[in-house]
Order: C-alpha cells, then sequence, then structure tokens
C-alpha cells in the first residue's frame, strides 16, 4: 500500500504538531522533520518554513491527525517516536498527543504503553536518523503490517 497525499500530509503535519507540544523546536528535531518532510516528497523550502514558523503559525490547528489504514497510524507512532526522544526527551505533552493519536486510530493503549517501554529500551539503537517506518509506505511492494515485537 502506497501512500496517498492527504496520508503524507496528515503524516507531516502529525509531526509538526508534536515537536510543537513542548513549545520548542531542538536542532535534532529539526534535522529529523527535514528528513522525514524530504522523504514523504515535500520541497525543502516548504518544510523548512513549516518548522520555522511552527511555534508562531496561527493556522495549524490541534486537530488529532487520522489515517486511512490503522498500519499508517502504527508507523506514525514509531517515528513520532523517535521524533519524541530525538531531543533526549519525552514530555507528558508528547506522550498526550501520541496517545490521542493512537487512540482516534484504533490502536489500543496497552500496545503504545509496550511499544514506549520497548523503545526507552532500545533506543540507542532505534534513535538514528538512519531509517524511518514510513519509508515501507513510499515502496512499490505490499506490506500490511509494522512488526514492533522483534
Amino acid at each position: 500500500m502506497k501512500l496517498t497525499m492527504l496520508d503524507r500530509s496528515t503524516y507531516f503535519k502529525g509531526l509538526l504538531l508534536l515537536i510543537k507540544a513542548d513549545n520548542l523546536v531542538t536542532e535534532g528535531e529539526y534535522k529529523l522533520m527535514t528528513k522525514i518532510g524530504q522523504t514523504l516528497g515535500f520541497e525543502k523550502s516548504f518544510i523548512e518554513r513549516a518548522i520555522n514558523d511552527l511555534i508562531e503559525n496561527e493556522f495549524i490547528t490541534n486537530d488529532v491527525p487520522v489515517f486511512s489504514q490503522k498500519s499508517i497510524a502504527e508507523s506514525f507512532i514509531l517515528d513520532g517516536l523517535k521524533v519524541a526522544f530525538s531531543d533526549n526527551e519525552f514530555s507528558a505533552e508528547e506522550l498526550e498527543h501520541l496517545t490521542n493519536i493512537a487512540t482516534k486510530n484504533g490502536i489500543d493503549r496497552e500496545w503504545l504503553m509496550l511499544l514506549i517501554s520497548k523503545y526507552l529500551k532500545h533506543s540507542d539503537t532505534l534513535n538514528t536518523n538512519e531509517f524511518l517506518f514510513v519509508n515501507k509506505y513510499l515502496k512499490d511492494e505490499q506490506e500490511e503490517t509494522v512488526d514492533i515485537k522483534a
């Protein structure tokens, strides 16, 4: 399954809202969001403007992102954890944002908490910019699930 343009936009906007949650955009978040935006096919100037204007932009609503497929939402949560931990902190606001997204997209809260605990345990390995979970939806191959149980 490939990501639709709406899902791409929702993915990027949802991650922008995540880094906005603590009202601070760190260098790590900026770099990772730039990579994600480019991976999703957005112009570099658009990405930079969106990040630079994020805190003051009154037109960005805090609507909880809803994706066309639950599996895309699961990948979003995984990439969201990468973004949230890119500044080596995980704030209560970021947790609340990811929890709201999980709930709105039919993802079990218990799955989310298990995922966060696994992420914390393996953050040294996972917290790199070398890979993004969304990449699987940008390829032509069809995959149905995100394997986080390994």
